[in-house]
């Protein structure tokens, strides 16, 4: 064996580019396998940091195709369940204002039930977390910190348990750390406080609330969960119109949910990749060990066994294994970098990702059968070796030579099946990313800052008093030299929405309730803020308050849909029930404005907007937009610097610009674009090296042939397209398998698509084109080679 290494080194120290071909194609393979593979294990496959993970599962009330928070109530019930969950934990997430100690800070938060730490089986790694009882009524305040903050905001002095804090203006004790990598929920890492329930709360008067995480009793199975849920919503659903249906799925699957068809189409693209890199390897020893057939032949005839020369065809493909492992890990280790930096936001679990030690046995695995496509073939040409034939290799009527020929053929052909569907999926996702460019968002987002923030009750305690504060904090902020207009709004666009159920009067569309509509709430001047366009009616005015008729803005969708033909501006609808279900009169109709992800499918509500006025319908949780004259970004600190004259403990978080909440929402498609269009042009130069390779190897083969044929009065022309013809019709047969393997995908795409059909016709004929043209440029430039044959060597060739 160690001879054969030896012999191997030599060999390839003598055929640098071969050795370099072969490397880097194994390398290339390898390293993004490994680095796609590192981010689907570390998102959807890595189990959940916690106490037999497997047993924790997400409950969320259904209705129709949107998911709902359940309500407090839901949880009591899910409770009595005992047989199926050992226990039921509910949280939200808050926003916290601490002051004092420094500047004033947002912190990102949760309000817990008690139980939510046993649930999931953490313990605090310095104090403790919160008793059962501490979520009563009138108990004293308690907090748990991040480990993160603790650091960061108290120079990790262990001495802080036990110390009180100030957040939204009230005391809070600090009872415990939690360790570092605690980091549920994941918009919440810095702070936990007791979950208090309202009263009504537990008499359904509020509901869809909270999300909803258990633990399954020992021996329960999903499956059971699942059933008795059902069960219970039907039971509930007889008596609390609402609840029709609820699902329960495991807390890893509910995590990763929306990232799973991402992520399982670039470890799909990434896989044919390396299928295409493999076959490539195994060609490029394949027409190696046929160079060498004589050579094995002197061998056997001296005397040399044919194990003894498959021995040796796996020897020398070892160099060229490890090396090219070896290169594939390292580039791997960069790649995981450049992708959790370039990670979108929102992308769970992105802490999880790295080079742990089942990414490297995937690696190890995707190597040993890289080996095995790299050594079949000089095995094979071993095996069935004869001295006898080999000498006669070069004669017309050699099968095995036609054989070795047709194997290569299919081995490209093999290259274009798999990288078409690379290509199709490239070319489905541009279109996607260019039909996003041109959409019409219904805002305009150039020169406009945003900044959020949560007023604190304790110093703002009712309605009017927050309404008031607002009002003097836009008027400090619209003050700022360079600010253009500045208004307030609840949610700003492309962040999700808060939908609740209208019922509208004397409509004649089809329908004249709908129980999700998204609503917001703006201050006056919002629209003109953002550069929503006013159809017809008016915006709001600092008039639209308490003392007046409760009123509304409306969206387009909604004139068209309630009251097609008609003006939307007099009608009339119902707000709320538990805000009292009072007539709301319309006022204005404004242009539909897009609230959520592009690509997000299935929204929350009916798509249907609606606006209040911040004086009647009041917000704790606000967002500051502010346009500027100019750049808005030199703006950012004198706007909060007008915040904090208007109150010097409130604190902002969230500060960025509306462009780069757009580039945000579509950061997802952008990258996965950017992914799959380096797939494919991977493939598709690994397909042309292999279809140059194989064709070369043809021409030298049929030099003799050609030269005949000039000789016979075949022009130039004639010979370029009988050796084209030779690469493209491999590459039409394997687009022809391709085409069944892109279409098979297409599901996969459905949710990554915007605009376009995954199955459409004019991306799948182009990618196909473009497939075609690069074989056919791939055989040109050996055509040109056979071309310049002289008729007289050509005779003498042999």
């Amino acid at each position: 064996m160690f001879q054969d290494l030896r012999y191997a080194l030599r060999m390839l120290a003598k055929s640098p580019g071969f050795t370099l071909v072969a490397v880097l194609t194994l390398a290339l393979g390898i390293g993004t396998a490994t680095a796609i593979f590192s981010v689907v294990y570390g998102v959807m496959l890595r189990p959940l940091p916690f106490r037999e993970p497997e047993r924790l599962v997400s409950i969320w009330l259904q209705r129709n195709l949107a998911r709902n928070y359940p309500a407090a109530a839901d949880a009591l019930e899910l409770r009595q369940l005992r047989g199926v969950f050992e226990d039921v934990a509910l949280f939200e997430d808050v926003n916290l204002n601490l002051v004092g100690d420094g500047e004033p800070q947002r912190l990102q938060a949760a309000s817990v039930s008690p139980n939510l730490f046993s649930v999931l089986g953490v313990a605090a790694a310095l104090g403790r977390t919160f008793a059962q009882d501490e979520d009563q009524p009138g108990r004293e305040r308690i907090v748990l910190l991040g480990d993160a903050l603790w650091r960061g905001r108290f120079g990790a002095d262990r001495a802080v348990v036990g110390r009180r804090i100030r957040l939204n203006g009230s005391l809070y004790t600090i009872v415990g750390i939690m360790p570092p990598d605690f980091q549920y929920p994941s918009g919440a890492h810095q702070a936990w406080v007791p979950l208090v329930l309202e009263p009504g709360e537990l008499t359904r008067q509020v509901t869809e609330n909270y999300r909803v995480v258990a633990r399954l009793a020992p021996g329960a199975t999903l499956q059971q969960a699942r059933r008795e849920a059902a069960a219970l919503a039907k039971r509930l659903a007889s008596t609390y119109r609402g609840n029709a249906g609820m699902t329960v799925d495991s807390m890893l699957d509910d995590a990763v949910r929306d990232v799973r068809p991402t992520l399982t189409l670039l470890l799909g693209a990434v896989l044919f990749l390396l299928l295409i890199a493999c076959v490539n390897l195994s060609s490029l020893f394949g027409a190696r060990a046929a160079a060498r057939s004589g050579e094995f032949g002197v061998r056997l005839a001296l005397g040399a066994s044919r194990k003894r020369l498959i021995t040796q065809a796996i020897a020398e493909a070892t160099p060229v294994l490890l090396l090219g492992g070896a290169l594939g890990v390292v580039a791997a280790e960069w790649a995981v970098r450049v992708l959790v930096a370039a990670a979108p936001a929102g992308l769970p679990r992105v802490e999880s990702i790295a080079l742990s030690a089942p990414v490297v046995a995937f690696s190890l695995t995707l190597l040993a059968l890289a080996g095995c496509a790299a050594s079949i073939a000089p095995a094979v040409q071993a095996w069935g070796s004869d001295f006898t034939t080999i000498t006669k290799e070069g004669g017309r009527s050699s099968t095995s030579g036609r054989t070795r020929s047709a194997a290569r053929r299919v081995s490209v052909a093999a290259q274009i099946a798999f990288a078409l569907p690379l290509l199709v999926g490239a070319t489905l996702l541009l279109q996607s990313a260019i039909n996003l460019t041109r959409m019409d968002l219904g805002f305009r987002s150039e020169r406009v800052a945003t900044l959020s923030f949560e007023v604190s009750r304790s110093r703002h305690p009712s309605d009017q008093k927050v309404a008031d504060y607002y009002a003097r904090l836009v008027e400090a902020v619209r003050a700022v030299p360079g600010v253009a207009n500045a208004s307030l709004v609840n949610r700003i666009p492309l962040v999700g929405g808060q939908t609740n159920p209208v019922h509208f009067d004397n409509a004649t569309g089809t329908t004249d309730e709908l129980t999700n509509v998204d609503t917001r709430t703006v201050t006056p001047g919002y629209f003109a803020t953002l550069g929503i366009r006013l159809v017809t009616g008016r915006g709001f005015t600092e008039h639209d308050d308490t003392n007046a008729p409760e009123v509304a803005v409306v969206d387009e969708r909604v004139a068209r849909m309630i009251w097609p033909g008609e003006t939307a501006v007099g009608k009339r609808f119902r707000a709320p029930a538990w805000r009292g279900g009072r007539w709301v009169n319309v006022i204005g109709v404004v242009a539909h404005v897009r609230t959520v992800d592009p690509l997000t499918h299935v929204y929350w509500g009916s798509g249907l907007q609606v606006y209040w006025s911040y004086r009647q319908w009041t917000q704790d949780r606000m967002v500051l937009a502010v346009r500027s004259e100019t750049e808005s970004g030199p703006l950012i600190v004198s706007v909060i610097k007008a915040i904090r004259s208007v109150d010097a403990e409130q604190s902002v978080y969230d500060v960025r610009t509306l462009t780069e909440i757009v580039d945000r929402s579509q950061a997802q498609l952008r990258l996965t674009t950017l992914l799959m269009v380096g797939f494919s042009g991977l493939a598709l130069l690994l397909a042309a090296v292999g279809i140059y390779g194989v064709v070369t190897y043809g021409v030298t083969q049929r030099l003799r042939e050609f030269g005949i044929r000039v000789a016979l009065g075949a022009t130039r022309r004639d010979v370029t397209r009988l050796v084209v013809w030779q690469g493209t019709s491999m590459a039409i047969a394997g687009s022809v398998v391709g085409l069944m393997f892109a279409i098979a995908a297409a599901g996969v795409m459905s949710h990554l698509v915007y605009g376009v059909a995954p199955t459409d016709v004019a991306s799948i004929f182009g990618a196909t084109a473009l497939l075609m043209l690069v074989a056919a440029l791939a055989s040109y430039i050996p055509a040109r080679r056979a071309t310049r044959v002289d008729p007289m060597v050509a005779l003498r060739y042999e």
